[in-house]
């Protein structure tokens, strides 16, 4: 019994794991799970990619616990504290902490086999933590014209003369291991400012950017590839205009100098290694240097500088020029206008849209209030305009107005009066009348006078 009761302390030493060689831990658990050739020929590269970095991102947590620890309460308890030290200390943008940490209950847990009960508790335990460190994270600064201006000319000075550019590898990370370069060579300037146009010209995604390959690239287009569900990928086509296309010539040909036999305009990945041009990490690096250089706050709440954010102001141009909501989902291929308005408008851009709906509100509800319009002038008005109708139509080809002649009735007491019908043109632009074509009038009765089709003698 003691025995029992010791293994169910629940007790944790954060330093020493308590599992056994006989006990996996989960990350072991998981990594047979991704490396298994079933995994592999089920899923698509890119979902095993996305596994395999969202284990990365937990892995020291994941090594010190089992499955069965945590159903224990003060392992559990551990679990979550080493969790929220991880999300505290890494430098990742909180998009992607979002994506991991989704990533982690609903599969990575599930390949260390973990009971769906504690799942569901971790998912909640996360979401707590999650909620908590998004209120004290700084909010975003919306980036205006000047600044996106002024960063796209320094671009173009750096690739016109690269030793007048800082070491941008260690404005973005100090650790950098480009941070003892003491100047900025041609080629990382050239691949920075293609890297930067194609995404901005095209509001793509920059994983959609990185993957391009070099036959992607004419003289006037990019073709992209979007993919859906991971799975199947539409392709996209954007024109490249002449004022891009010069930007654009003079990466190609560095790439063409430097990197003959790459395939991939930009960056390698674990199946490409020696076919990209520039490590990635490195790539993210030159774009939050450059950024940082020329004076622009952060892009992402957290303090993050990501180039993936100039798809928001695609979203604000196309607002502030005419655009309708549907366009901009349209142009930024995502599955629904809510997706659209809720994360790519700055809350500035709904405050004005909450704004403008107030005001109209209110100005209906005044309305509402307002005493009956006095229609005396606006009668007068009228009346005053239907009694100039002759002198109107006066120099017209025609008049509202007739003179009518009023005879007596052949049978007095029966009609009051005849009047005559319209006159009509005959072919040669004669005004004449419409035999015994009458319109007789009686109290309360109009019968119409027979009309004549155009063209009758």
């Amino acid at each position: 019994m003691n025995e029992l009761s010791n293994n169910s302390e629940p007790l944790f030493d954060k330093h020493v794991s308590k599992n056994t060689s006989e006990t996996p831990t989960m990350y072991d658990t998981i990594l047979v799970q991704l490396n298994s050739p079933r995994t592999k020929r089920l899923n698509h590269e890119s979902t095993v990619r996305n596994w395999r970095s969202s284990l990365a991102c937990f892995a020291s947590t994941l090594k010190k616990f089992s499955a069965d620890d945590l159903r224990i309460d003060g392992m559990f308890e551990e679990f979550l504290d080493d969790i929220e030290r991880s999300l505290k200390e890494t430098t990742l943008a909180v998009s992607t902490l979002d994506n991991y940490t989704q990533v982690l209950h609903a599969n990575l847990l599930v390949f260390a086999e973990v009971d769906e009960r504690v799942r569901k508790e971790v998912k909640q335990g996360i979401r707590n933590i999650r909620k908590k460190q998004k209120k004290t994270m700084p909010k975003a600064q919306a980036i205006d014209d000047a600044m996106i201006v002024q960063w796209l000319r320094d671009l173009d000075g750096y690739c016109n003369d690269p030793k007048s550019a800082p070491n941008l590898f260690k404005l973005a990370r100090k650790t950098s291991k480009m941070a003892y370069k003491n100047s900025m060579n041609m080629h990382h300037m050239l691949l920075l400012r293609g890297y930067v146009w194609l995404t901005l010209a095209s509001g793509a995604r920059t994983g959609e950017i990185r993957s391009l390959r070099k036959g992607n690239i004419t003289a006037k287009e990019m073709t992209r590839t979007i993919y859906k569900m991971k799975v199947a990928g539409t392709e996209v086509t954007s024109n490249l205009p002449p004022f891009i296309q010069e930007r654009i010539r003079p990466m190609i040909a560095s790439i063409k100098r430097h990197a003959p036999k790459a395939e991939l305009l930009f960056c390698e990945h674990e199946n490409k290694k020696g076919k990209g041009t520039i490590d990635p990490r490195l790539l993210q690096e030159l774009v939050k240097g450059s950024m940082i250089a020329s004076g622009m706050p952060p892009t992402s709440p957290g303090g993050y500088y990501r180039l993936h954010d100039m798809r928001k102001v695609w979203a604000r141009w196309i607002d502030e020029n005419g655009g309708s909501l549907e366009s901009t989902t349209a142009f930024l291929g995502h599955s629904s206008t809510q997706v659209t308005y809720k994360s790519y408008f700055h809350d500035e851009y709904k405050n004005k849209l909450a704004r403008k709906g107030q005001q109209i509100g209110l100005n209906h509800l005044q309305s509402l209030l307002a005493p009956p319009e006095d229609l005396t002038d606006r009668l007068a008005e009228l009346r005053a305009f239907l009694e100039a109708g002759e002198e109107i139509y006066a120099n017209g080809s025609f008049s509202l107005r007739h003179e009518v002649d009023r005879t007596k009735s052949a049978r007095p007491g029966r009609w009051s009066k005849l009047v005559p019908a319209p006159m009509r043109e005959d072919t040669i632009g004669n005004d004449q009348p419409l035999d015994r074509a009458w319109t007789i009038r009686t109290d309360g009765i109009r019968v119409p006078a027979p009309r004549l089709e155009l063209g009758t003698p």
